[in-house]
């Protein structure tokens, strides 16, 4: 961390956090399936971004760091959606059965 960066208000990152997990919550009981899905998902990558960012300091870090970081979510992209024809079609031999 650099000397000039300064602490970030935890409390208020805090109640990002719980405002976002009720509105996770809500979505769940009154949207669609699909739409909920979708919602509950977006509000996950923000919550991880809000910890990413303020609990663990990269938002003063220099950018090397965030190379540290991306890298390998890429990697484990990549290999989730090159693999994901073998968990959805496991067992499926092709002919019926």
């Amino acid at each position: 961390m650099t000397a000039r960066a300064r602490h970030p208000n935890y409390f208020l990152v805090w109640l990002m956090l719980v405002g976002l997990v009720m509105v996770s919550v809500a979505a769940g009981t009154v949207l669609s399936k699909t739409a909920a899905l979708i919602l509950i998902f977006s509000v996950a990558t923000v919550k991880a971004a809000l910890v990413i960012l303020n609990y663990m300091h990269l938002k003063y870090e220099k950018t090397l760091i965030y190379a540290l970081v991306l890298i390998p979510l890429v990697i484990v992209m990549v290999l989730m959606f090159a693999l994901f024809p073998d968990f959805v079609f496991h067992g499926h031999n092709g002919n019926g059965s």
